[in-house]
């Protein structure tokens, strides 16, 4: 079925002259066969930016029947790989539209996967104030439906991309902002939903929010680092805030009744 189109000389292996997706893990080299290496090459020479591709077209035309096909799908999205689907566009149904290509075989080693250490995770936790750069929310907090929070470290540039498991190319993001995660678990929204709840705002918080899309993050206030700062701090950081601050409302109460000197 694939000979029946005519591929340019980088769709074919140049040991065996095969046509990559077609190759088999036993034809070598290490990691350049398999299901998700196949699947790379065939979306690589099938499918052009902008174009759409379902996964019952894959399973058929390279013949596989895997269990963990889903798990394929996200693994390709770590190296590299952009798509939009029905979780992210409700309109698409069934297929997938393809935004960018990621690694394929054919540009040479897999890319390996950089680890990120619990030293260098807490590190940009502490730097970014512990909250997901992109919604401001901090772990332990609770999303609107109640589910609680937790953070990530996010790559800036994709390490298929040639991003490094750095201090400089990570960031603070919760599961739900984090691309690979939302791609996998996050619910269909309705964009025409979201645009009215857009246009619920008032004028100047729609010009905020048009901000902090361009920005990539929200902009925090001045009472939004301090606040945490405290939260960070621990106990004893906390107690004296608290103290403190119940003091001076108390004070404050104190001095607005009526008849007080």
């Amino acid at each position: 079925m694939s000979e029946q189109k005519s591929y340019p000389e980088e769709a074919y292996c140049p040991y065996d002259g095969k046509l990559w997706w077609d190759r088999e893990k036993s034809d070598g080299p290490v990691g350049a066969c398999g299901s998700t290496p196949r699947l790379a090459s065939w979306l690589r020479w099938n499918v052009q930016i902008g174009e759409r591709f379902s996964t019952r077209e894959l399973r058929l035309v390279l013949g596989i029947d895997d269990e963990h096909f889903q798990r394929r799908q996200r693994e390709l999205r770590e190296m590299g790989w952009r798509y939009l689907s029905a979780k992210e566009d409700p309109s698409l149904g069934e297929e997938c539209e393809l935004l960018d290509y990621g690694w394929w075989p054919g540009e040479g080693p897999r890319p390996k996967k950089a680890t990120i250490s619990s030293k260098l995770r807490r590190q940009v936790f502490e730097r970014d104030g512990g909250r997901c750069v992109i919604c401001g929310l901090a772990a332990g907090e609770k999303y609107e439906d109640g589910s609680v929070v937790v953070l990530t470290a996010g790559h800036v540039i994709a390490n298929s991309h040639g991003g490094s498991a750095s201090l400089d190319n990570l960031q603070t993001e919760c599961r739900r902002c984090n691309e690979s995660a939302r791609a996998d678990t996050g619910s269909a929204l309705d964009p025409q939903a979201v645009l009215e709840s857009v246009k619920s705002l008032r004028f100047p918080e729609r010009m905020e929010l048009l901000e902090w899309l361009r920005r990539g993050s929200r902009t925090r206030t001045q009472l939004d680092r301090v606040y945490d700062t405290v939260r960070l701090g621990g106990p004893a950081v906390r107690e004296a805030v608290l103290s403190y601050l119940t003091d001076a409302s108390e004070r404050h109460h104190h001095r607005s009744r009526p008849g007080k000197p």
